[in-house]
């Protein structure tokens, strides 16, 4: 355990929030594409330098980022004042990212990353934190669940030629 930090990041941690999104997203749910080229369209789009860029700069979204020793194993990502039509307040955050490296899964990492943003969360004044998670990623469900999540509604996401359906999950804060 001493040799995880997290901290804030920040522009200069773009490259490597890069490189695990598009790192931890395939090794979740890559195996879930027909085709590797709707993949790597949406991965490329979604985690593009320049995108990450422009999101870190915003003052609603706060990016932590995770190492073991010298190594980025993990980020995460809330929207402060991100509303959801599945609860009723509007002191509510999202969570929109939580993602660790593969082999660091069982490491405390998620857990002390949740507890870094249920502390910012709250100092923000939220009442409410909410996610998305694809209702077939059972690990990520307990997880969450492990954690006082509650289900609250689902959606459906689609990427390329793939349509995923998804929980809303809520947390009293």
């Amino acid at each position: 355990m001493s040799d995880i930090s997290i901290r804030i990041a920040t522009i200069d941690d773009v490259s490597n929030i890069s490189f695990l999104g598009k790192k931890t997203f395939d090794q979740a749910f890559g195996h879930l594409f027909r085709d590797r080229n709707d993949l790597i369209t949406y991965l490329e789009k979604t985690f593009s330098i320049e995108k990450l860029k422009n999101s870190i700069t915003k003052s609603h979204n706060v990016y932590w980022i995770a190492f073991y020793g010298e190594i980025a194993v993990g980020y995460a990502k809330i929207q402060l004042g991100t509303q959801s039509e599945f609860i009723d307040s509007k002191q509510v955050c999202k969570l929109q990212k939580l993602y660790i490296l593969k082999e660091y899964l069982s490491n405390g990492i998620g857990a002390q990353l949740n507890q870094l943003i249920f502390d910012k969360a709250i100092r923000n004044t939220s009442e409410y934190i909410w996610l998305s998670v694809l209702k077939s990623n059972e690990r990520a469900v307990a997880f969450y669940k492990r954690d006082d999540y509650k289900i609250v509604g689902d959606h459906p996401f689609s990427i390329g030629k793939e349509d995923f359906e998804f929980w809303v999950m809520s947390k009293k804060l």
